[in-house]
C-alpha cells in the first residue's frame, strides 16, 4: 500500500473510549459506509478510578499497546459519560411562524428556544427534539412545510456537572489525546445493541457496571428520559466481602462474584460448595454457593426497583412497550434478565453488541456495548460531516455547470 493511500486510510480511523469504574477500554474501528469495522480493543483495568493520575496513566498505556498494534496514532476520541451529575431536563418551546408555513429555519428557531437552559442546569451534552404541534395539531414527528401560526416542541436536553466535564477532558487531555465528543453511556451503548422495533415501541436500556447503573429511555430516535444510581456491580462485591461466613478482601470477592456468582438460585444444589482461602494462609473454607447466590440476587434487586421507581416517579414506564433491553459488566451474572423481569414486569433481555463486523466473539460482550457503541456513534457523526460538506460543495459545482452551459449556448449562436 503507498503512503498516499495509508493516509487517506488513516483518516477512515476511529476510536472509543469507554472509562469505567473498574476498567478503561479504548476501540479502534474504521468506518465502512454506515458499517462499522471493529479493529483493535483495548482492555485495561483501573486501580483506582478516583485517582486522576492513575486514569492518566491507564489511557496512556491504553493508547501506547493500541498505537503498537494498529500502527496507527490515537488522537481524537469519543469518550463516554454517564453518573449521577448526567440530568436530563424536559423543556418546552413555542415560536409563531412568520410565513404561516414551517421552514427548516422555524424548526431551528424552536428547538433553540427550547433548549436554552439555564446555567445551573450544567453543561449540554445532548438535545433530543420530541414531537411537535402545530395549532391544535399534536404528534407530529416532521413538521416540515405543513401550515399554521404556532410551532411547538417538547425537547430532552442531557447536560452534566461543569467541573466533572472539565476533569475528565483534562485527564484525557493530559494523556495526549483530544475529546471529539462527548456521548451519554446509554446511548452509545444504545447504538450498538437496539433494534429499530425496540426503538419504535419505546425501550428502556440499562446499563449495568461497577460503578453505577444508568437507565435511559428511547423512544424512536430520541432519548425522553435517563438517570443514575452509585448502586452498582461494586456495592454487590462489597456485600460479598461482608456476608460470606468468612473474610475476604474486595478483590477476592470481585474473582468470586465472577466464578461462581449467579441469580439463578433455584436451579443450585442444596449443598453445592466453592473453595474460598482462609486468612493467614490457614487453608480454604467451603462456602454455600445458595448464600453467595441469595447476597448477589437481593442486591441486584434491590437496584432494580430503584431504577424501576424512578421510572414510576417520572410517569416514563407506561412508554416503555419494547421491554427493557440490560448491558454492561454485571449482565454476566447468569439469570440476571430474569430477576428485571420480576421488578420491571416487562419483557427483559441482554443487549449484545451486533450488526458491525471485525467484531470477534469476545467483543460480543454486554460490557463491550459502550465501547463499541461510541464508534457507531462516532461513525455517524463523520458520515453526517462529510454529507453536510458533500452539500456545501455542490453548490459551487451547480453554478460552473450553469455557466458552462450559458457559454455553451452563447457559442452555439454566435
Amino acid at each position: 500500500m503507498d503512503d498516499s493511500k495509508q493516509e487517506k486510510r488513516k483518516e477512515e480511523y476511529i476510536f472509543g473510549l469507554d472509562i469505567g469504574a473498574s476498567k478503561l477500554n479504548l476501540f479502534v474501528g474504521i468506518s465502512e459506509g454506515e458499517n462499522v469495522r471493529v479493529v483493535e480493543c483495548g482492555d485495561f483495568p483501573l486501580k483506582n478510578a478516583d485517582e486522576f493520575d492513575s486514569v492518566v496513566d491507564t489511557i496512556q498505556q491504553a493508547v501506547q499497546v493500541i498505537e503498537n498494534s494498529t500502527r496507527v496514532d490515537v488522537r481524537d476520541v469519543y469518550v463516554g459519560i454517564a453518573g449521577k451529575h448526567v440530568r436530563s431536563y424536559s423543556f418546552q418551546g413555542i415560536v409563531t411562524l412568520p410565513t404561516g408555513e414551517v421552514r427548516e429555519e422555524d424548526i431551528d428557531s424552536v428547538q433553540r428556544q427550547a433548549s436554552a437552559v439555564p446555567p445551573s442546569a450544567g453543561e449540554i451534552i445532548h438535545v433530543f427534539p420530541g414531537e411537535y404541534s402545530l395549532d391544535e395539531e399534536e404528534h407530529i414527528r416532521n413538521p416540515k412545510g405543513r401550515s399554521g401560526r404556532r410551532l411547538g416542541v417538547e425537547v430532552q436536553v442531557v447536560t452534566a456537572r461543569q467541573n466533572a466535564m472539565q476533569n475528565l477532558g483534562k485527564m484525557i487531555n493530559r494523556a495526549g489525546l483530544n475529546v471529539a465528543g462527548y456521548v451519554l453511556e446509554p446511548l452509545a451503548s444504545a447504538c450498538s445493541v437496539l433494534t429499530d422495533d425496540e426503538r419504535e415501541l419505546g425501550v428502556a436500556l440499562i446499563d449495568f457496571g461497577a460503578g453505577t447503573a444508568d437507565v435511559a429511555v428511547f423512544v424512536n430516535d430520541s432519548v425522553r428520559f435517563t438517570t443514575s444510581i452509585d448502586y452498582a456491580g461494586n456495592v454487590i462485591t462489597s456485600d460479598i466481602s461482608r456476608c460470606l461466613n468468612v473474610p475476604i478482601s474486595l478483590s477476592k470477592a470481585e474473582e468470586i462474584k465472577k466464578k461462581y456468582g449467579t441469580c439463578t438460585i433455584n436451579n443450585l444444589i442444596e449443598d453445592e460448595t466453592f473453595p474460598v482461602p482462609a486468612v493467614g494462609n490457614r487453608g480454604d473454607v467451603q462456602c454455600s454457593r445458595k448464600l453467595l447466590a441469595n447476597i448477589i440476587t437481593a442486591r441486584v434487586e434491590e437496584i432494580f426497583r430503584l431504577l424501576n421507581e424512578k421510572l414510576k416517579k417520572s410517569q416514563i414506564d407506561t412508554i416503555i412497550n419494547g421491554g427493557i433491553v440490560l448491558t454492561g459488566g454485571c449482565c454476566a451474572l447468569e439469570g440476571i434478565e430474569d430477576v428485571a423481569c420480576r421488578v420491571f414486569k416487562k419483557p427483559v433481555r441482554i443487549g449484545r453488541p451486533k450488526g458491525m463486523s471485525g467484531i470477534q466473539e469476545a467483543y460480543q460482550n454486554p460490557s463491550y456495548a459502550t465501547g463499541i457503541g461510541l464508534l457507531y456513534y462516532a461513525n455517524k457523526q463523520h458520515r453526517e460531516k462529510k454529507k453536510n460538506e458533500t452539500s456545501k460543495m455542490q453548490i459551487p459545482d451547480t453554478v460552473k455547470k450553469g455557466f458552462q452551459h450559458f457559454v455553451e449556448i452563447i457559442r452555439k449562436y454566435l
